[in-house]
């Protein structure tokens, strides 16, 4: 036969191995059944005998089949199937194809069923309630989520996990148990980004954003964009991945907030910067700009935006997974800046509960998650950024319609900022955001507002 190219070759392998496994795992051949000869099988896959020989050993490799020497071929006995429980936010279906991939790692291991659980948001006491009780035996688990387990001391629930030199190593600092040891290894990350219909800019005849541009600019354009029946800006206004780019944009010296997780700003007597959250609330409260009635919807700024209900929003990359069928043109760019250019990093990563009874197996499905074939897959299927570095700067996306400046998260990491920028706790910052819904409506004031960030206070509604 004929040597054929790189492309060819891989096709028919792929094809020759799923059919096989599809045979097999249908029962067309059954335990203890022989293949067909290796000639028989180089004529029904119009592959060479050494290509042939390379998709046996991959199913060797799985446990679906065994090679007999001088005999044969033969369908292996099914292993008992053992089941593990994965705990999972329900976005990360769209975000990272997380359907896709648990598929992909069945038919690699189909003697491992994944089942999922879902997790809630903004909840880390029902979660780690999940690794108490043994209910879960990997986890995924966000920036939020893993703050709140430093602060509540919940970080022994997770398995110690080495350092992957292979994912970005300013993620990894955020999900450390010590130097070098980590109770999640991360999986996926975004920063929050400005993303603008062009077309409604085109019918304007205004200019695009770009990475100079302060807030007021940013107003100015929104101001000429104002049309009937559509809104300028829409985001989740009180998300904790919105609001605290207003505050965190206006500190003078960010590096002096980090020497303590437990004083907060009015403890200590210095306030807190009020310019971005005043800028803020006199926009949203402008006539046409802001749909204030949608600020609350998960995913409602993006609807409207798919609708073309507005034109521009602030979002991430994982959001963006929610206009791969827009059929207009869009882009993104860098937050405008008040002070400084900084942005929000958000991430998530994968962890092992220390309950599980099938820590190995459990392993084996993280493992696959974070290997080339599982974030190359994210990379080109997704707009998320995959945390292994190699793929992320090696891959593209494949998507159609995908903006032009996808790629400015390379230059933007320098300004990625989390919520340990703002130098009080989780809890405080939840209630904190709470109370930004009287702020924003004019029933609380400044001083209302410094008043939650006291230690002593609760949230009085």
């Amino acid at each position: 036969m004929a040597k054929i190219d790189r492309h060819t070759f891989q096709t028919r392998t792929r094809h020759m191995s799923a059919d096989l496994k599809q045979k097999i795992n249908s029962g067309s051949y059954s335990p203890g059944e022989f293949l067909p000869s290796e000639l028989a099988l180089t004529e029904q896959y119009n592959l060479s005998k050494n290509s042939v020989r390379y998709v046996l050993d991959e199913l060797v490799q799985e446990g679906l089949i065994v090679k007999i020497p001088r005999v044969g071929t033969q369908v292996a006995k099914p292993a008992s199937r053992e089941t593990i429980r994965f705990g999972v936010y329900p976005s990360l279906y769209k975000e990272a194809g997380m359907e896709e991939l648990i598929q992909r790692f069945h038919e690699k291991h189909p003697h491992i069923h994944v089942e999922t659980i879902e997790l809630p948001y903004m909840n880390s006491d029902s979660i780690a309630n999940l690794v108490k009780l043994g209910i879960v035996d990997a986890l995924t688990i966000n920036l939020q989520d893993m703050y709140q387990f430093q602060e509540k001391k919940y970080l022994d629930l997770l398995v110690d996990q080495d350092r992957d030199e292979t994912i970005y190593p300013f993620l990894t600092t955020y999900f450390e148990k010590e130097s070098g040891v980590l109770a999640a290894q991360p999986f996926i990350y975004s920063p929050v980004i400005l993303c603008y219909n062009k077309e409604h800019l085109r019918e304007k005849r205004l200019g695009e954003p770009n990475s100079s541009w302060s807030w007021d600019e940013l107003a100015a354009l929104l101001r000429e964009l104002k049309a009937p029946h559509r809104y300028s800006i829409a985001f989740q206004l009180f998300s904790m991945n919105r609001w605290p780019i207003f505050w965190m944009q206006n500190e003078d010296d960010l590096s002096s907030n980090l020497s303590s997780t437990d004083s907060s700003p009015a403890q200590n007597g210095t306030g807190f910067p009020t310019e971005g959250l005043r800028w803020l609330r006199d926009l949203v409260t402008e006539e046409g700009i802001f749909p204030l009635a949608l600020a609350q919807g998960e995913f409602e700024a993006e609807k409207l935006f798919k609708e073309q209900k507005v034109s521009v929003m602030l979002t991430t990359y994982y959001m963006l997974n929610e206009l791969k069928n827009a059929d207009f043109s869009f882009d993104i760019a860098q937050l405008p800046h008040f002070k400084n250019d900084r942005t929000l990093l958000l991430s998530t990563a994968i962890a092992l509960s220390a309950e599980s009874s099938q820590k190995d197996t459990a392993a084996c499905f993280v493992n696959y998650l974070h290997s080339d074939e599982a974030q190359t897959y994210i990379r080109q299927q997704t707009y998320s950024l995959p945390a292994s570095r190699y793929i992320t700067e090696t891959c593209s996306v494949e998507l159609k319609n995908k903006p032009s400046r996808l790629e400015l998260h390379r230059d933007y990491s320098s300004k990625y900022m989390t919520y340990r920028d703002l130098s009080i706790s989780m809890q405080t910052q939840i209630r904190f955001g709470e109370s930004l819904k009287q702020y924003m409506s004019y029933l609380m004031d400044e001083e209302g507002l410094a008043e939650v960030l006291l230690p002593s206070k609760s949230l009085k509604l």
